[in-house]
């Protein structure tokens, strides 16, 4: 376990700055075999509740957004770093993608209200995706979601089921990456109180892995209250 600080928020996005061009060769590799779990469940996920305005959070090279809108879904993906933007307009001319990170959400976002946001394996730091989270809620429409999907706490805690900020690496993964951002540890009961704090009902997921039946993922589910 590392200390806490903001230091460990910046030190977030200037690793995925680093390591932009690296993980978008490892995503075109198809590199990361749970994956081929984790995004037809959060795919799957989101289908299920219909809806026709969707933010992406953390869009990366914007894969869910070329997805979803093969489906017919408006999307709109936000990421913090320039260079997976990039990638995301080039991949998806016709979509709609802008960079914005986290300090300055919602920055320059559409009043438009959306049916969901999701954040796909997007959420790494402490205060801000605690900001981040409260600055979604009034850009859902009543009885909209939010849609969270994270590595599953029982496999992640490193020995340690306490909250807190944890080193992480890239060893276990092809390319020519740097320095690994550090990471912020919430326990299952964490994760829900989180959301359920800024008045969400939740409801979980745990996509497994089909070989051995242990949990490759937590997906959250985080619904809005209807007013009236």
């Amino acid at each position: 376990m590392i200390s806490s600080g903001d230091d460990n928020e910046q030190a977030v996005l200037s690793s995925w700055q680093q390591n932009a061009n690296a993980w978008q060769g490892l995503i075109e590799r198809q590199g990361i075999a749970s994956r081929r779990v984790t995004d037809p469940a959060i795919v799957q996920a989101v289908l299920d509740l219909c809806p026709e305005q969707v933010l992406d959070v953390g869009c990366g090279e914007g894969w869910l957004c070329r997805t979803l809108s093969a489906h017919g879904i408006a999307c709109l993906g936000v990421d913090g770093i320039d260079t997976l933007i990039q990638s995301a307009r080039h991949q998806h001319p016709q979509g709609n993608y802008l960079c914005l990170d986290y300090d300055r959400f919602p920055g320059p976002l559409p009043s438009t209200a959306f049916d969901l946001a999701v954040c796909n394996f997007s959420l790494f730091g402490k205060h801000s995706v605690e900001r981040l989270i409260a600055s979604l809620i009034p850009l859902l429409h009543p009885g909209g979601h939010l849609l969270i999907q994270t590595l599953h706490p029982a496999i992640t805690h490193q020995g340690d089921y306490r909250e807190g900020w944890r080193n992480s690496d890239w060893q276990s993964l092809e390319g020519d990456f740097g320095p690994a951002p550090p990471w912020y540890f919430r326990p299952l009961a964490a994760w829900v109180a989180l959301l359920q704090q800024h008045g969400l009902e939740v409801s979980l997921q745990e996509p497994l892995d089909p070989a051995n039946h242990q949990p490759l993922s937590l997906i959250l589910h985080g619904r809005v209250h209807k007013t009236g």
